[in-house]
């Protein structure tokens, strides 16, 4: 007799597969993925949107290229990486949820080992405003050497490329990991709405379902 006769719980529980030993493997890929997302998709994404999509829907940004990138720079970095995230996640691997870790641990280590340009600020306001405040205010540049003058001369500049290196991968680790821990969710709820069909019973023809 089968030993699943006895134990029927066996049939219906899931079981662990060999796949899942080996997922820590890909969670080199996964943060490889995020950073990659701030890299190649923050600024093109920012720059279409402030000179391209805002204008055609007649609302404009007074802003600097700069300025309005830094100054959204959270929807920048979390909304591609969330929408990355539902695709990549369609692959189950559960260590997708875990890539914040990674750039959590490197902008902390950079909050903690920041130092106060005053002696007046206290260090976690000092930290947090370099890190995580807005009320940039770039100017525009039209040419590589008023570039460079800004760059040199303005700490709002170096205040947002230090948002944009160590604040912009944890947003999009967030949301990156929010995507995977959020869908398998949404696959579960499909899945509870649609109950599978007892293989004993034989499929319902075309005959049955108009009857």
């Amino acid at each position: 007799m089968d030993d699943s006769e006895h134990h029927p719980l066996s049939r219906t529980l899931p079981t662990r597969g060999k796949d899942e030993d080996w997922q820590f493997l890909w969670f080199l890929p996964h943060v490889v993925l995020v950073y990659a997302i701030v890299n190649f998709c923050t600024v093109p994404l920012a720059s279409w949107t402030g000179g391209r999509l805002l204008p055609f829907l007649h609302h404009p940004t007074s802003s600097s290229s700069f300025e309005f990138l830094f100054s959204h720079i959270f929807a920048f970095s979390f909304i591609p990486a969330f929408l990355s995230g539902v695709f990549a996640t369609r692959f189950k691997h559960n260590v997708a949820q875990f890539v914040w870790f990674v750039p959590a641990c490197v902008l902390l280590y950079k909050f903690v080992t920041y130092q106060s340009p005053s002696v007046l600020q206290s260090h976690f306001s000092a930290a947090f405003h370099e890190y995580f405040s807005g009320g940039f205010l770039i100017g525009e540049y039209r040419n590589w050497h008023e570039f460079w003058a800004i760059v040199g001369s303005n700490p709002d500049m170096m205040r947002g490329m230090a948002q944009l290196t160590f604040t912009a991968p944890f947003y999009a680790g967030v949301g990156y990991s929010m995507a995977a821990l959020v869908r398998p969710l949404l696959v579960f709820n499909r899945d509870v709405e649609a109950p599978a069909r007892d293989p004993s019973q034989p499929a319902a023809t075309q005959d049955d379902v108009r009857t």
